[in-house]
């Protein structure tokens, strides 16, 4: 071998590496359909939060900021279509009812109940958030318990579902804290 081939071989290994070295990871690119397409719900809490619980934080935020289309798909799709079933009969969307806190009892948009968001899908002023065992439902839905506990000692659980990549709060019978 002779020195200009060692040194074209020892250049091009040289250009080589320095390439690869600049090459970083491919960047992961979310879903627009997907809550998680919002970078300040998507960051976790804390580092020992578990994502379940993040979800149901992330919901609680959105409703807070006044962000119901954010919210409305922080909800499972079965308690989507439960929502979007009931304003349909007004024609207003599933995010109207969280909008508007109403939600219709009749085709007549006069005759709607109110509807508290929040003690329908979690509890008004929450103390804690805890992590249940959860039992596996032998089902292709993955599904993890909470149980939350307000300030005023009243406690709760509710049920997440990860669906889209994403824990989602479920529950389409729309039941409320209080029932």
């Amino acid at each position: 071998m002779t020195r200009n081939n060692l040194i074209l071989k020892t250049l091009g290994l040289t250009l080589g590496l320095a390439m690869l070295a600049s090459c970083g990871p491919p960047e992961l690119e979310r879903l627009e359909d997907e809550p998680a397409s919002t970078e300040r719900f998507t960051l976790p809490q804390s580092r020992r939060t578990h994502p379940a619980i993040d979800g149901c934080q992330r919901f609680l935020v959105a409703l807070r900021d006044g962000n119901y289309e954010i919210a409305f798909r922080h909800l499972s799709s079965d308690t989507r279509k439960a929502l979007a079933l009931k304003a349909q009969a007004v024609g207003w969307q599933g995010e109207d009812v969280l909008r508007l806190r109403k939600i219709p009892i009749s085709q007549d948009v006069t005759q709607a109940a109110p509807f508290d968001p929040v003690a329908t899908f979690a509890l008004p002023s929450i103390q804690t958030l805890q992590l249940l065992a959860t039992p596996s439902a032998g089902t292709s839905t993955v599904e993890q318990r909470l149980r939350l506990k307000g300030t005023d000692g009243t406690s709760r659980e509710l049920t997440m579902r990860f669906e889209g990549l994403a824990w989602r709060i479920h529950n389409p019978e729309l039941t409320s804290a209080h029932n």
